[in-house]
């Protein structure tokens, strides 16, 4: 499937994106749109809501690394890199505080072979919020991400608006995401997902000095609640992913680095839903996401981030670092916020 290079696996010549996904493409639903892009060591199928009906909304589905052919990144049972939710801390709002970007209509826009768009109207928004989302497959390795927002209706009684997004994975070596920040008084590298007496650490990250969002009762408070002690002082996280999903061979570790161009209305979420033979949440197969804040938002006004995800093997924590870095002193200054 892949020709090897002085870089490492590359597609071979005249191979399509469909023959580097291989058996990881699972059907689509009649009537919805689906795109292909790639990159040198990426290939990916992005859906939309329809397209993906019954499996978690629009996203990828698959995605594959090179070398490991037909093993998806993500769970093709579900999506990744998916906007999910909205939410507000509003009672009244509690209905529509989970899922609505996956119901709402959304448009599917290829932009080139390694660049796809999706746009979600405000007309067909529940929250009257429209939102654009870009996919540009980079440096051989790199997913970039750029995302809009413009709200045109004022219904944030609590004083912000939150958007989160999700990635549910294939494989993992096990639930944990990892970031340079706090652990009380602690500063250096922190886990998050770690097994404590009641079970393991799920829910929310937020940046060292950041207040709480605040939530009515009631509301939907899932995805709002902070972790007390663990905060992020760099804005980026990674994670290990099992590259050929046989959790028996060693060597075959990736890393999965998602990066962002800002701290403050950026928090990071880990969740493990997905249950394993024995009715347990299997460790394997996390949901590591993000959430974008909002505060004070104008209706009219335009909102944005832009982000990265590194895809690649793993050897050790200052290399991770190192990518990081490197991101942040080529990319162009963050798009400023009002």
């Amino acid at each position: 499937m892949f020709a090897a290079s002085g870089l490492g696996l590359v597609a071979a010549a005249g191979e399509t994106p469909e023959s580097r996904l291989g058996t990881s493409l699972a059907p689509v639903a009649v009537g919805g749109q689906q795109v292909f892009v790639e990159s040198q060591w990426l290939a990916g199928r992005v859906l939309d809501n329809i397209a993906n009906r019954g499996r978690q909304g629009s996203g990828f589905n698959p995605l594959c690394y090179e070398g490991y052919p037909g093993k998806s990144i993500y769970s093709t049972k579900d999506t990744g890199l998916n906007f999910e939710h909205i939410f507000n801390g509003v009672a009244a709002d509690k209905a529509i505080s989970m899922f609505t970007p996956r119901k709402d209509p959304v448009e599917l826009i290829q932009r080139s072979k390694e660049s796809v768009s999706l746009h979600w109207p405000s007309e067909h928004s529940a929250w009257g919020m429209d939102c654009r989302m870009t996919y540009t497959l980079a440096d051989r390795d790199s997913i970039d991400i750029a995302f809009s927002v413009t709200p045109t209706r004022d219904r944030f009684g609590q004083g912000y608006a939150a958007l989160m997004w999700a990635s549910y994975t294939a494989c993992a070596r096990d639930r944990r995401i990892y970031f340079y920040g706090m652990n009380k008084d602690r500063a250096g590298w922190v886990a998050f997902g770690e097994d404590t007496e009641g079970g393991f650490e799920t829910g929310t990250v937020s940046c060292q000095g950041v207040k709480p969002l605040p939530y009515e009762t009631n509301s939907q408070s899932l995805n709002i609640i902070e972790h007390p002690t663990k905060h992020f002082l760099k804005p980026f996280y990674y994670g290990l992913i099992d590259g050929d999903q046989d959790l028996g061979t060693p060597h075959d570790t990736l890393a999965y680095v998602m990066m962002f161009d800002q701290e403050t209305p950026i928090r990071f979420a880990m969740w493990n839903f997905v249950k394993d033979t024995r009715g347990k949440a299997d460790p394997h197969r996390p949901a590591w996401d993000w959430q974008f804040v909002i505060h004070q938002p104008v209706v009219g006004q335009h909102y944005s981030y832009r982000a990265r995800l590194v895809i690649c093997p793993f050897t050790n924590r200052e290399d991770i670092l190192h990518i990081y870095e490197q991101w942040v002193q080529d990319r162009p200054a963050p798009a400023s916020q009002p």
